[in-house]
């Protein structure tokens, strides 16, 4: 398996805080999470990796796709990044199939009618039922899970080989997120994509993904097969596997 993303020594620091420390790791196209609490550094080494970082922030260390050095053209084009909610993220002044149509036209360079047809196959893609209804809805129109849909056609429209979803689920309910995690997977498989899932749900990672990389403090402290997360060795993912378990009893 060649390297899709090689993350190398990478840290962010605000200020003498760092958000993320000396960061390593290399994945294919393939479907690696991230896991651990809140605070862990997990949504700041997604910006990161993307150049996407806050004011303030200095970021030192490397990143490296596909055998080049990243550079903010790859950005949206050959990698994507799915925010938690789309209220967020989407336009709230557009309507839905024009933000899909825009991205269509800027990185497909398809005319205005191209892109509309385009826009809504995504939208039927996702399994959005009277995609032509909802290409002209506005987000606020939308459900969470509607949303989420339109948000992941929006990335998936210039075809990226690399797509880094931060918490696509944890703002739905169990049914909608199970049905953009078999979307997503679908979506995956279909087009040969590498994903970087970040999560702090252990059973989503689990069961979703080929490899999990668990977080704390701004550090990788263990990597692992998912199916051997229940087996992990080090004590922060213990603890953090004991707390699920107490949780659900």
């Amino acid at each position: 398996m060649s390297d899709l993303l090689a993350v190398s020594d990478l840290s962010v620091c605000f200020g003498d805080r760092a958000a993320a420390r000396d960061v390593s790791f290399v994945m294919g196209r393939e479907r690696v999470g991230i896991v651990g609490e809140s605070g862990a550094g997990k949504s700041m080494l997604g910006r990161a990796i993307m150049g996407l970082l806050p004011p303030g922030a200095a970021m030192t260390g490397r990143v490296r796709f596909d055998g080049a050095d990243f550079s903010p053209e790859m950005r949206g084009k050959r990698i994507a990044l799915v925010l938690q909610d789309p209220r967020f993220s989407l336009n709230p002044a557009m309507p839905v199939g024009a933000q899909i149509a825009e991205v269509l036209r800027a990185h497909r360079s398809l005319s205005a009618r191209n892109a509309e047809t385009e826009a809504l196959r995504l939208l039927d893609a996702v399994r959005i039922r009277d995609a032509e209804q909802v290409y002209r809805r506005y987000p606020h129109q939308l459900s969470g899970g509607m949303g989420q849909r339109a948000m992941i056609a929006m990335m998936l429209a210039p075809d990226p080989d690399l797509l880094i979803a931060d918490e696509p689920t944890s703002a739905l309910d169990a049914s909608v997120a199970g049905g953009i995690l078999s979307l997503l997977d679908a979506e995956v498989a279909r087009r040969g994509m590498g994903i970087l899932l970040i999560s702090h749900d252990l059973d989503l990672v689990a069961t979703f993904c080929d490899r999990v990389m668990v977080m704390k403090d701004g550090e990788i402290v263990e990597t692992l097969p998912a199916r051997d997360l229940a087996a992990a060795q080090h004590s922060y993912t213990r603890q953090l596997l004991a707390a699920r378990l107490k949780l659900e009893a």
